[in-house]
């Protein structure tokens, strides 16, 4: 069962131009001898769980004990059911250093478990939240919880494991590569969410990111670059919310920066609205002003992406415009 991974590090995740809904980054793999081609095609009825970099990995040399991979994003980072299948067991109120076991033997705090067709099981270990009950049927892709640091790990991950029967693991990371799926890149089936960004990002992402920690009272350069100073200042404004201070955007310090705007509101955070209005073909100046010219854009982009068009930037019109 998984502990901490055993690499703390998370290499950057870059932004994508994403339709509704639809989350983003790039998993990093580590070449394991004999797993098939991925240009395989994907077979039905089965999904990656998560996106992010393998970590720990299948009964390794160092932890011959470690019975799944892990996959490391940000903390909030959406976890999906890897196929269709009832919901057997789940642990949930655990937290950082929680020493009970899951459903499964191993301190992998707040957990999933579930029962598929012919005798397959899944597990989802460390989540920060369980968004499913025991007893529940779920469908392939379906968002079961948010990727945490919960019970024995030193950041947040997936621990993942494939079993069949139950008890018997096998490489989940083979066994999803055998259904043409890259465990932790391959887009899950029905993904939904804020992409992750980090150290070594450019571009006008991390220029909306300064927007919007600058407007939230934390000192930072705007200048596009996701640098060292930029993860500082991320993790200030992490730590002050009580946030997991990695100085990583992920899903859930996306939530805490971003406010509802309407006409007549100004300052940074519109400031970062209107550079992401630019990056997806409007024309606006950078001006902090939301005024008429910015509601006509942001009716504009919610018409062409089926969204309500009624000119103000809820929690939805941000997520598909970031």
């Amino acid at each position: 069962m998984c502990d901490a991974p055993e690499t703390a590090g998370l290499s950057h995740l870059p932004a994508r131009r994403r339709t509704l809904l639809t989350a983003l980054g790039v998993g990093v793999g580590i070449g394991v001898v004999g797993l098939p081609s991925p240009a395989m095609a994907a077979v039905a009825g089965w999904s990656n769980p998560t996106r992010g970099t393998l970590t720990s990995g299948y009964k390794s040399p160092s932890r011959p004990g470690h019975l799944g991979w892990d996959v490391a994003n940000s903390q909030g980072t959406p976890v999906y059911a890897t196929a269709a299948g009832t919901v057997r067991d789940i642990k949930t109120n655990s937290y950082p250093g929680d020493t009970a076991s899951g459903p499964l033997g191993g301190r992998t705090g707040n957990s999933v478990h579930i029962n598929h067709a012919d005798g397959y099981f899944s597990y989802y270990g460390h989540l920060h939240r369980v968004l499913v009950s025991a007893g529940q049927q779920v469908s392939c892709g379906q968002l079961v919880g948010l990727m945490g640091t919960t019970g024995n790990s030193t950041g947040p991950h997936l621990h993942f494991e494939i079993h069949n029967p139950r008890l018997t693991s096998m490489d989940p990371r083979v066994f999803l590569a055998n259904r043409g799926i890259t465990l932790g890149s391959t887009a899950p089936v029905g993904s939904t969410g804020y992409p992750s960004v980090g150290q070594g990002a450019s571009g006008w992402v991390p220029r909306v990111i300064q927007y919007l920690v600058r407007a939230r009272g934390v000192s930072v350069v705007v200048d596009g670059v996701y640098g060292p100073g930029c993860a500082a200042s991320v993790r200030s404004f992490q730590s002050g919310r009580g946030l997991y201070a990695d100085g990583m955007v992920g899903p859930i310090t996306w939530t805490a920066l971003v406010l509802p705007l309407r006409e007549g509101n100004s300052g940074d955070l519109v400031r970062g609205l209107q550079t992401a209005l630019n990056a997806r073909g409007a024309s606006l100046l950078v001006d902090g002003g939301f005024g008429a010219v910015t509601t006509n854009a942001v009716r504009s982009f919610q018409s062409r992406n089926g969204l309500v068009v009624d000119g103000l930037v809820g929690p939805v019109t941000w997520s598909v415009l970031i």
